[in-house]
């Protein structure tokens, strides 16, 4: 087993990332109020675990849906958020990109499922 033992500190170039460079990938379930996990990707980066949930309150559009990020429960039962950004601000922006494609994928999912083509609309 090799210990690093350099104690000069890394250096890391800046990481640039714009909304519009998000990608995502959605699994549509269909359990009571969880309708999908997601994943984003940026760049050489991904973080999987993001839910899609009903909500019996509505979010800032005025849907019924909530996002919740990927966390992990502790012997006590409580949950802690694996991915956090204290700008609420840019969780606001990356929140709302997600619905929007939430809502595309959905559409093309159920859109299979059915078997209804783009003309049949």
């Amino acid at each position: 087993m090799r210990i690093n033992t350099n104690t000069e500190p890394m250096e890391f170039e800046t990481l640039d990332i714009k909304i519009d460079d998000l990608k995502f990938c959605f699994k549509i379930v269909e359990m009571d109020k969880l309708k999908a996990i997601v994943s984003i990707d940026f760049g050489d980066f991904k973080i999987k675990g993001f839910r899609v949930n009903t909500s019996d309150y509505e979010n800032e559009r005025g849907e019924k849906i909530w996002i919740t990020p990927p966390s992990y429960r502790d012997g006590g039962g409580r949950y802690h958020p694996i991915f956090f950004t204290s700008n609420k601000e840019l969780w606001k922006k990356i929140e709302s990109k997600l619905l929007d494609e939430y809502h595309k994928a959905s559409t093309e999912h159920y859109k299979k499922r059915i078997g209804l083509d783009d003309e049949q609309q």
